[in-house]
């Protein structure tokens, strides 16, 4: 099995998902690891600049990404950035190659693992918030998203944007209060709907109970080996 990566979205996140299936993959040498096909294409324009209205949608770029990987081969595309599944269907309509949807499987995961009727705190950009796509996908499976309020949704869009610029200038206290402003004592798991969170957290060391969607997908894409 070949698994294609549509990467760039930013290359950190790209190289997060590459890392945590090499992680996941139970190999003991070279050749038990899955033969992945990334391309890391920074050129995609910002997803969430085009969901707001502000600018170039990224779809030509995405669909030729994806075509170039079919055209390698591949038989699975995944896609390590949760703004850019606003396109899914857009995307998917131009290749055969079945793309692993990771929101679908974010949801679905968290369905069986915790049971449904659940509340979710999503953190995530701009556009993932505008376009309605973790509500969208979550209201199949009987989840609750919860959205942070205005002056919070920047906040967390200054800390996706510092790590595409490889700055790291949060603080754990910082990072899990925001969360804790929300939570409380609850038991609401937080997910860290972009990409780049996840990097963040495991930077500043998270102890807080958060839903890596890119952990979920690295296992997938892991899984689908044996299939």
């Amino acid at each position: 099995m070949i698994l294609g990566i549509i990467g760039g979205m930013g290359p950190a996140a790209t190289c997060n998902l590459y890392e945590k299936i090499i992680q996941f993959t139970p190999a003991t040498k070279d050749q038990e690891h899955l033969h992945i096909v990334i391309d890391s294409n920074a050129q995609i324009p910002d997803r969430t600049e085009c969901i707001i209205g502000n600018g170039e949608n990224p779809k030509i770029e995405m669909v030729r990404s994806a075509i170039k990987l079919e055209t390698m081969g591949v038989d699975y595309i995944a896609i390590p950035c949760n703004t850019a599944h606003y396109f899914y269907d857009d995307i998917s309509q131009y290749v055969k190659v079945p793309i692993i949807h990771m929101i679908d499987e974010t949801a679905f995961y968290l369905s069986k693992k915790y049971g449904r009727n659940k509340d979710y705190l999503l953190l995530a950009t701009e556009g993932t918030y505008m376009s309605g796509i973790y509500k969208k996908v979550f209201e199949k499976y009987d989840l609750n998203i919860i959205e942070p309020d205005k002056t919070d949704k920047e906040i967390v869009m200054k800390w996706i944007y510092g790590v595409k610029s490889s700055e790291f200038d949060v603080s754990l206290m910082e990072f899990e209060s925001l969360i804790n402003k929300y939570v409380g004592g609850e038991d609401i798991p937080a997910i860290l709907g972009c990409t780049e969170l996840p990097v963040l957290a495991e930077k500043i060391g998270v102890s807080k109970k958060c839903v890596d969607p890119i952990s979920i997908l690295a296992k997938v894409c892991v899984e689908l080996r044996e299939k």
